[in-house]
């Protein structure tokens, strides 16, 4: 990765660390707020594809390693796996006895969102960004405050997990 890709890959992250806090809240019982954080990510993801769809991918050229069709798909893939998720993990109660079976079920549903998500922030980080650093540099920038923008305004969401972590047995 070069340097001028940090801020994109540092979203990637950032993006990957919201998605673990709510596996992390399925495994303490807590789906309510799981599902609350999950919608959270989803929008945040919807957004982030939308942007690369509308300002990146136009960008891909013959010289491009991938076609833009990839990463239209793979982000209708990423978003359709994701909203497959929350009925999984809403189901997730430590009230209700059978709680950890259903935590099971929501982690093993959880599987093919964190494959599709890996795929496909490799894809960006190896072609697409690096296409947009080498023809618009400045957009990276941008992007990458709009998408941190994007992260802080979900922070209440987050801090809100973060402390139910905190506090779970």
């Amino acid at each position: 990765m070069t340097r001028a890709l940090a801020p994109l890959v540092e979203i990637h992250h950032r993006l990957d660390d919201v998605f673990a806090h709510v596996r992390e809240l399925v495994l303490v019982g807590d789906g309510r707020r799981a599902a609350a954080l999950l919608d959270v990510f989803h929008g945040l993801t919807a957004r982030h594809a939308a942007d690369e769809e509308a300002r990146l991918v136009p960008r891909l050229d013959a010289t491009a390693r991938w076609p833009a069709e990839l990463y239209f798909g793979q982000h209708v893939k990423l978003l359709a796996a994701i909203g497959r998720l929350r009925a999984p993990v809403a189901a997730v109660d430590r009230a209700t006895p059978g709680w950890r079976r259903a935590a099971l079920v929501a982690l093993d549903a959880a599987a093919p969102v964190l494959h599709l998500a890996e795929h496909h922030h490799l894809a960006e980080e190896q072609d697409l960004f690096v296409h947009a650093a080498a023809t618009a540099p400045a957009l990276i920038d941008e992007l990458a405050a709009r998408w941190r923008a994007d992260l802080d305004g979900a922070r209440g969401a987050l801090d809100d997990a973060i402390a139910a972590l905190a506090a779970a047995p």
